[in-house]
């Protein structure tokens, strides 16, 4: 083959490439189709034995600057809640109306070293609740004296993710129909040296909240299995 015929062959491959993938290009976004999602009024500040304790501030672990946190998420939600025994569990929700692929939620595995937390070990579990099973993953962090166990989970659309190709596939299903899937990251922790105690109060505390939620709110937190996945 001539190089000049394949040179031109191959300009014409790259064109179509690049015009299936403009046509491919998702453009609904999923989070205009419904009500606004409002974290400040949709978590309680107090359910089930356990509230709001104002002078306690969770901070998102994140070592972005405030105007990529600005970008990456539409709103952001952080309390520090107390039981009547005194214990704490801290809550973090950030939730993103554009889950594209630069505008991801940051794992708390990538967020807590890059504030010089040591991350001790990390791993995948499922937390039974009421309401379905939720894929979850749980990392053991600390800085200095301070031990700081953590669970988590991502929801891309309707749907939680679990580890591994599953976020990734899930967004792809939604870009093939035109559609730009909303994200969310739940975070709760302790700062507990006993991690199996931790993970308890957090299992404990996750779902007083979830069965204190109205349909609406705990489908955006953990995904509505009616919902046919595209």
């Amino acid at each position: 083959m001539k190089p000049l015929f394949r040179n031109l062959i191959l300009v014409i491959a790259m064109v179509s490439a690049s015009g299936l993938a403009i046509a491919l290009r998702p453009t609904e976004r999923i989070a205009d189709k419904g009500p606004a999602v409002q974290l400040a009024e949709m978590i309680p500040l107090q359910f089930a034995g356990w509230r709001e304790e104002p002078q306690k501030s969770a901070l998102i672990v994140d070592p972005q600057q405030q105007a990529t946190i600005n970008r990456l998420y539409s709103q952001t939600l952080s309390r520090t809640y107390v039981n009547a025994d005194g214990y704490r569990v801290m809550l973090s929700i950030a939730y993103g109306a554009d889950q594209t692929d630069t505008n991801q939620v940051h794992k708390p595995e990538v967020c807590y070293p890059a504030q010089g937390f040591i991350l001790k070990n990390k791993q995948y579990d499922t937390l039974q609740t009421g309401h379905g099973a939720i894929p979850i993953t749980r990392i053991e962090t600390s800085l200095g004296q301070r031990s700081e166990p953590v669970t988590y989970w991502i929801t891309v659309g309707d749907r939680v993710v679990g580890p591994g190709l599953d976020k990734k596939l899930t967004e792809l299903r939604y870009g093939l129909t035109g559609q730009i899937p909303d994200g969310l990251l739940f975070r709760v922790s302790s700062i507990d040296p006993d991690s199996p105690q931790a993970y308890a109060a957090q299992r404990e505390f996750t779902n007083a909240l979830l069965a204190s939620l109205d349909t609406a709110s705990r489908n955006k937190l953990i995904g509505n299995p009616q919902r046919e996945q595209p």
